[in-house]
């Protein structure tokens, strides 16, 4: 198994066909023939079996705001494995890769909105009760800020040594 990061910019016709097929078969609802769901990622994280995409984890770099103060956030978006190669560690593999990277990066914290807390958790992720604020968007169109703390979990994964805030976290765009 190979993991290794690529820029968006530097994507095949090939590999976003592989991407889509995986994503629409790991994510119910996902748009068919995409490769991002409401915004183009800076970069991914792929795994490979020879030639074969296996795992997939997009990121989507960016400044966030909270307490009067920037923090540098790789964020964590449609993470998937595909069906046979699951429980495998493939995921969590992908996750180190990230976060060996971030530590490269000057990256504050790693930061993901999801329903899987248990896997997180488990993955040295914490769960964060902050209030955000972001930019809706729906059918390609921003249609406002919302601004309340967010049913699924919002997590985080300290890289350095700043402490995760306990005021509004600004998102500074789309939710991810």
């Amino acid at each position: 198994m190979q993991i290794k990061h690529l820029y968006e910019h530097y994507l095949d016709e090939e590999l976003r066909r592989d991407i889509a097929e995986l994503l629409s078969e790991s994510f119910d609802g996902y748009p068919k023939g995409r490769v991002f769901f409401h915004q183009i990622p800076a970069l991914r994280i792929l795994a490979f079996q020879g030639d074969t995409l296996t795992g997939h984890l997009a990121i989507d770099h960016r400044i966030i705001h909270s307490g009067g103060v920037n923090f540098n956030i790789f964020g964590i978006v449609d993470l998937c494995v595909g069906k046979g190669y699951r429980e495998a560690g493939l995921a969590s593999g992908m996750l180190k890769y990230l976060h060996d990277l971030a530590k490269k990066s000057s990256i504050d914290f790693l930061m993901l909105v999801s329903g899987a807390n248990e896997f997180y958790l488990n993955r040295g992720f914490s769960i964060a009760n902050n209030v955000c604020c972001w930019m809706m968007v729906q059918n390609n169109r921003s249609i406002g800020l919302v601004r309340r703390k967010l049913e699924e979990g919002l997590m985080y994964k300290a890289v350095g040594d700043k402490v995760w805030p306990e005021t509004e976290i600004d998102l500074l765009g789309h939710i991810f």
